[in-house]
């Protein structure tokens, strides 16, 4: 049985790279994308310390230059969901 759920994911920009690279939080998780949104305007410092503990520079050592905060849906099976829901 699949289920719709909203995650917050993140566009990161490094020095010197030509293309953006993304990243998913799988701390929470949203019924909706108005509930995501609002989590993530709510708790922008909270998410940007997150990030940039994981990404202040990429696996070429470029450093972070910018990143954009945004909502995604996925479709999980059952199990999917369940997991989520217990880590947040």
């Amino acid at each position: 049985m699949d289920s719709m759920v909203w995650i917050i994911a993140a566009m990161l920009w490094f020095e010197g790279i030509d293309e953006p690279r993304y990243t998913e939080y799988y701390l929470a998780s949203f019924t909706g994308r108005g509930a995501c949104l609002d989590h993530v305007f709510w708790h922008k410092a909270e998410l940007v310390e997150q990030l940039y503990d994981v990404h202040v520079t990429d696996e070429e050592g470029n450093d972070l230059k910018t990143w954009a905060f945004y909502c995604e849906n996925r479709n999980l099976d059952l199990e999917e969901v369940k997991w989520l829901i217990s880590q947040g």
